[in-house]
């Protein structure tokens, strides 16, 4: 059947096209310092005058200037919407290229001062015609991404689990304040600094709940998730909510980066592991979140393949029983832009919302799994702050699905922002003080610091 496949030809331009209309992945805005936070040594542009230069020697060019940012999400602001600075790019994706645009589309870079400008071929297609050879290529180059060297916060950990005892404050005040990119250079260089491993000091001078938000946030934006999808499945059981939200909903170059370091991590693929604790049609929906074959977020939509898949998903659907991998499959390969054309279609044609749909036709984990997808799809901050909320409530925290989400989103200020405007709407309250009220001990006092 179709649905099992790529969409067909010609339902896309080619990669030539497909590539001019590319944006540059998004990712983290700016830091802002929170308040009552220990300030970030790694932030020059926030440097006050008549002020020293930081301790620790960081050294950090300033950054690219961003690209063309895609058309936002619901729910969220446009990229320069007041109140919220444009995002930077993210973590799993390399920086947007340099390249050199006119009003045509392209241009090569000025030519030194005191030198004529090149004279434009009289080329015009690829047979020759008009004269004159093809003009030269323009070879352009990603900026190379400056190099973070956090000799302070290196020392500040060193000394925090040096000896007798762990200086449980000092961990807490790099951890909790720190972005992504910063803890992703303390992991990689903290043992060339110390001869000791990050991960390993962390689990020998730690416990409990606080050993296991420290280690998600050490193990940075680049690798938590992959941390997670195994503490989802370690040990007897498996811890559904945590696999789905690991693995769910992940670009292609997400989840090709969390196949390529499950597995150096923990001695066995990511596909095996997962199939390891699922079976039968949950596995293989599982299967298909990692087969890396989603559509690119940047590609453009067919109206008609759109209606094409909200008809098979209603037919699916109708009379006795459901063809649940048809669905699956259809969800599982559609890229955010594409589910909510897709939610739309049914919506229009069907009168009934595809959410509905699937909490009525499916049930248990693959239920679960595919109302993720399109919630984060449709309202991903609203979706995220009940997922908080449901964390918390009732008789008893649980911890290890509180830690997972509050890492995961903390990572993104821009959109956990929106998540914890979303939460004091839905809730009256606000998230940084529920967090506070549902733990305690250095655990609670880290997860209130991600909350900053």
């Amino acid at each position: 059947m179709a649905y099992y496949q790529q969409p067909p030809p010609g339902n896309y331009p080619p990669p030539q096209q497909q590539q001019q209309q590319q944006p540059p992945p998004g990712g983290y805005p700016p830091y802002q310092q929170p308040y009552g936070a220990p300030p970030s040594p790694y932030m020059p542009q926030q440097q006050q005058w008549g002020q020293p230069p930081p301790p620790g020697g960081y050294q950090q060019p300033p950054p690219p200037s961003p690209g063309f940012q895609g058309p936002p999400t619901p729910g969220y602001p446009p990229p320069h919407s007041p109140g919220f600075p444009p995002p930077s790019p993210g973590y799993g994706y390399p920086p947007a290229p340099l390249v050199h645009r006119d009003s045509n589309g392209y241009h090569p870079p000025a030519p030194p001062q005191g030198f004529p400008p090149p004279q434009q071929a009289s080329y015009l297609n690829p047979l020759g015609v008009g004269g004159g050879p093809p003009p030269p290529i323009a070879h352009t180059f990603p900026p190379v991404a400056p190099r973070i060297i956090p000799t302070a916060d290196i020392d500040i950990i060193y000394k925090a689990c040096k000896g007798f005892g762990t200086d449980e404050k000092a961990l807490i005040s790099v951890f909790g304040y720190r972005e992504g990119d910063v803890i992703d250079a303390i992991r990689e260089q903290y043992s060339t600094h110390t001869k000791r491993d990050l991960i390993t000091t962390i689990e020998k001078e730690t416990s409990g709940n606080f050993r296991t938000a420290l280690k998600a946030v050490a193990y940075g934006p680049s690798e938590c998730d992959v941390f997670f999808a195994n503490l989802a499945i370690a040990g007897f059981g498996t811890n559904e909510s945590m696999l789905t939200e690991s693995i769910m909903g992940r670009t292609n170059a997400e989840v090709n980066r969390m196949k390529t370091i499950y597995p150096l991590r923990y001695k066995e693929s990511l596909e095996a592991a997962v199939r390891g604790d699922l079976s039968m049609k949950t596995e293989k929906l599982f299967m298909m979140a990692l087969s890396g074959q989603r559509i690119e977020d940047w590609e453009p939509i067919n109206p008609q393949v759109v209606a094409n898949d909200a008809a098979a998903i209603h037919n699916a659907c109708a009379g006795l029983g459901t063809d649940e991998l048809l669905v699956c499959s259809v969800l599982t390969r559609a890229s955010e832009p594409y589910l909510r054309a897709l939610a739309t279609e049914y919506k229009n044609r069907h009168k009934t919302d595809l959410v509905k749909l699937i909490k009525k036709e499916f049930s248990g984990h693959m239920q679960d799994a595919l109302v993720y997808i399109v919630e984060g799809a449709l309202n991903r901050p609203t979706r995220d702050a009940i997922l908080l909320e449901a964390s918390m409530k009732g008789i008893g925290t649980r911890d290890e699905l509180l830690i997972s989400r509050l890492v995961r989103m903390h990572w993104n200020k821009h959109h956990f922002e929106l998540v914890k405007r979303e939460f004091k709407r839905l809730y009256g309250r606000d998230l940084q003080q529920r967090v506070k009220g549902e733990t305690s001990g250095d655990y609670g006092k880290l997860m209130v610091a991600l909350c900053s």
